[in-house]
């Protein structure tokens, strides 16, 4: 699945400007000890489940927001970038980019209960940024939630429309939840946006053509 760049996406190297041991012994590190057991416990897990990834192809159209399978044999840049980045929330839990960085990091890596984990935490940092909430969407999506990521880009939406998160909660709609109807009036609104790029447009556009050319015969089967 690919994650839209603008809304979550930020550069690990620049983020990790102010990076330390965790074995500090500062009053700072004392203060934070229980956040950093939780960090270094998550990342242990994180170890233990590369072994062990299972990919599930989904044949039907996927959301805008995807992100591309990648081989159960993560590099040793991944994993250093991610302890990196767990290392810089645990010294700093409010900062937002960081947060987005790790969880966008760990959906890359299809770790998705520690991905999910961090969307929480970053959603309650900041319950008007929409960013944490899109990630939360695209997870629950990839683990099988449907009702709850339409739910939770509906709440995108409410914050900051976008034609992306239309078209994904079109295709959502129409390929994962029988709601047609709701389906394609998601298209519909996407597709009057105005700050829609010219591809997505065509990848709405497309939508919408096949939805609407179905008879009502077929409409009225597909509802059972």
């Amino acid at each position: 699945m690919k994650i839209d760049k603008t809304d979550s996406l930020h550069d690990p190297a620049r983020l990790n400007k102010d990076g330390r041991d965790l074995g500090g012994t500062g009053p700072e590190a004392s203060a934070s000890l229980p956040q950093r057991l939780i960090i270094l416990t998550l990342l242990a897990g994180l170890l233990v489940m590369l072994g062990t990834v299972v990919w599930q192809r989904i044949h039907e159209p996927a959301l805008v927001q995807q992100v591309a399978h990648v081989s159960a044999q993560h590099t040793e840049e991944e994993m250093s970038a991610v302890g990196r980045l767990m290392e810089q929330v645990s010294q700093n839990p409010t900062d937002m980019d960081a947060l987005l960085a790790l969880i966008n990091a760990l959906v890359k890596m299809e770790n998705w209960d520690a991905a999910e984990n961090f969307a929480h935490r970053a959603i309650d940092l900041d319950k008007k940024d929409p960013r944490p909430l899109h990630l939360l969407g695209v997870i629950q999506h990839n683990t099988g939630r449907h009702a709850d990521a339409a739910r939770t880009l509906e709440g995108v939406i409410a914050l900051r429309d976008d034609p992306s998160v239309r078209y994904s909660l079109g295709v959502l709609y129409i390929y994962y939840l029988n709601d047609k109807e709701r389906g394609l009036a998601q298209l519909r609104a996407g597709l009057s946006l105005p700050d829609i790029s010219d591809s997505l447009k065509k990848h709405i556009q497309a939508e919408l053509d096949k939805g609407e050319q179905a008879s009502p015969a077929g409409d009225a089967t597909s509802g059972q």
